[in-house]
């Protein structure tokens, strides 16, 4: 990939349901990956929340276009990344961002071990998690990270490092009727 990283604009406000799919190829001496959905500006003040001052962020990043450097946004409301080690095993960690990373959780991954085959990610949101699943959907979610930042404030999917190409950016949104929605349907 020569551009670092890809940036995809999500088309409209992500909601209960919708899912956003990511194609790719990673080079063949990966060594990590990761996608990363962005906040382009900070969360909402919560009264109970203790919140960095303006000068812990930098403003130029909390505009709507990201900047191109090999620096992180400061609001990432999830960050999924592959670690692949010499061993051969593989490392997916889990985390977010609120202006400095948060704790993060690292799982051995079963999933990316022919680095020289495409891969497709399915990243579904739900009401308090994001599911993601590894080439489809008809199998219970392969991970699953409760946000810590809200869902409705994501703009930005982001892919970094080691990826050859993007071959797909999907957004699938779920098209569900006020009807649907009133009835508790998600």
């Amino acid at each position: 990939m020569n551009e670092r990283p890809f940036r995809a604009q999500i088309p409209r406000i992500p909601e209960v349901g919708d899912e956003v799919i990511v194609k790719g190829m990673l080079k063949p001496d990966a060594r990590v990956f990761s996608v990363n959905f962005i906040l382009p500006q900070p969360p909402p003040v919560q009264k109970s929340e203790s919140v960095p001052s303006e000068s812990a962020v930098n403003i130029s990043q909390k505009c709507c276009t990201p900047p191109v450097t090999s620096v992180s946004w400061p609001y990432i409301a999830y960050h999924f990344k592959v670690l692949f080690n010499d061993d051969g095993s593989r490392i997916v960690v889990q985390n977010w961002k609120n202006v400095v990373w948060q704790d993060e959780r690292r799982t051995l991954s079963r999933n990316f071990k022919d680095r020289t085959k495409l891969f497709s990610l399915i990243f579904r949101f739900h009401h308090d998690t994001i599911r993601v699943f590894v080439d489809h959907t008809h199998h219970t979610p392969d991970y699953e990270f409760e946000y810590q930042l809200p869902l409705e404030r994501i703009r930005t999917v982001e892919i970094w490092d080691d990826v050859y190409y993007v071959e797909e950016v999907t957004f699938r949104f779920k098209n569900v009727g006020r009807r649907s929605r009133d009835a508790g349907f998600t």
